[in-house]
């Protein structure tokens, strides 16, 4: 009997495994009634996010990647103040009954809150949380091993285990440490990623010109925690030290425009210490460089930089290159696939 018993983490595993296994088959095929949902309803935080969702969901159904046969809808939420999951449910319900009158009361319906900016998972922030890849054998990121999800990695390249690689391209010269989140990222340079990093990058549309902006963490860091004062912003802690000490060796002086959004939520998530470039590959190496002087001690000046928060990359991000970004990693990918197969 002890040898047959299975642990609670084991049976989630197993349980999960049985799911995907089973919604992989659905993929690309036209789903007979009762064996999905009729009605597959996913809420967005703003337009963006909601144009965002629907190209994402185009694409998917173009390579049969969602059961086909299903309505799939998205739904933004209304401006202003949020209005939680509740409220997201009522507005939709609404918006359903609009679309389809009294029949949509007879339907199977799945409804999917993404409307949230994901503190816990800020590499999905910009495009949401809801579109986010999954590696294909789950099991095998548990720390043992490394995930590169929809990347283009070279043969050179080292990547610890424990460490996540999503829609990124990474050179012969560049080396990530254990337990880091590397995200739409493109780094051909040599660069040394320490260990517990987390380097997300995201598209901007400011003034009509494309930019890129690249955020940085420990991947341990509270993007939460806020103070309400200047003088309290030292027990903030930016790749565990503390932020006020960051801020003298990136020599930016501790103003209230240092930060953006509300003066009296002063955190890691409105600081304004990200540099705004011109080419993606120069953005990530701005911010490898910012963390790089953290880990050493040494200072690296930017005060003379454009500087912005992952609270206003949200504002300016430009979704349809980040979208473009990702497509032509998964078309080179595919093609290399096909070669390869040949």
């Amino acid at each position: 009997m002890a040898a047959a018993r299975v642990f609670p983490d084991e049976s989630l595993r197993e349980s999960t495994q049985r799911k995907l296994r089973r919604f992989s088959a659905l993929r690309g095929q036209h789903v007979a009634p009762g064996k999905f949902w009729d009605v597959v309803a996913i809420t967005a935080a703003d337009e963006k996010q909601e144009l965002a969702y629907k190209q994402q969901l185009t694409e998917k159904l173009k390579r049969n990647e969602l059961p086909l046969g299903v309505q799939y809808h998205v739904f933004v939420d209304p401006a202003g103040a949020k209005i939680g999951n509740g409220g997201s449910t009522l507005c939709a319900l609404q918006s359903l009954e609009k679309l389809y009158g009294d029949k949509w009361g007879s339907f199977t319906i799945l409804l999917i809150h993404s409307g949230g900016y994901s503190q816990r998972l800020p590499s999905a922030s910009a495009l949401g949380k809801i579109f986010t890849a999954l590696p294909l054998d789950i099991t095998e990121c548990s720390g043992k091993t490394s995930c590169i999800i929809q990347s283009i990695v070279d043969s050179g390249c080292f990547v610890a285990a424990g460490s996540v690689v999503e829609y990124s391209r990474l050179g012969p010269d560049v080396s990530v440490g254990e337990n880091c989140i590397v995200s739409g990222s493109h780094i051909m340079t040599k660069a040394n990623l320490p260990a517990y990093s987390f380097v997300c990058s995201v598209s901007l549309k400011i003034d009509g010109h494309l930019k890129y902006s690249t955020m940085a963490f420990g991947v341990q860091d509270n993007l939460k925690k806020n103070v309400k004062i200047l003088s309290d912003i030292k027990l903030l802690q930016f790749f565990g030290v503390c932020f006020l000490s960051c801020l003298d060796i990136w020599n930016l002086k501790v103003t209230e425009d240092l930060f953006s959004g509300n003066k009296e939520q002063l955190s890691l998530w409105n600081a304004r210490i990200f540099p705004v470039c011109s080419s993606l590959s120069d953005s990530v190496t701005m911010s490898l460089k910012m963390l790089s002087a953290v880990k050493t001690k040494s200072t690296f000046n930017l005060n003379n930089d454009k500087l912005m928060s992952i609270e206003e990359m949200l504002m300016y991000k430009d979704v349809e290159d980040m979208i473009t970004y990702r497509e032509q990693i998964f078309l080179e990918i595919t093609v290399n696939k096909k070669q390869s197969d040949l």
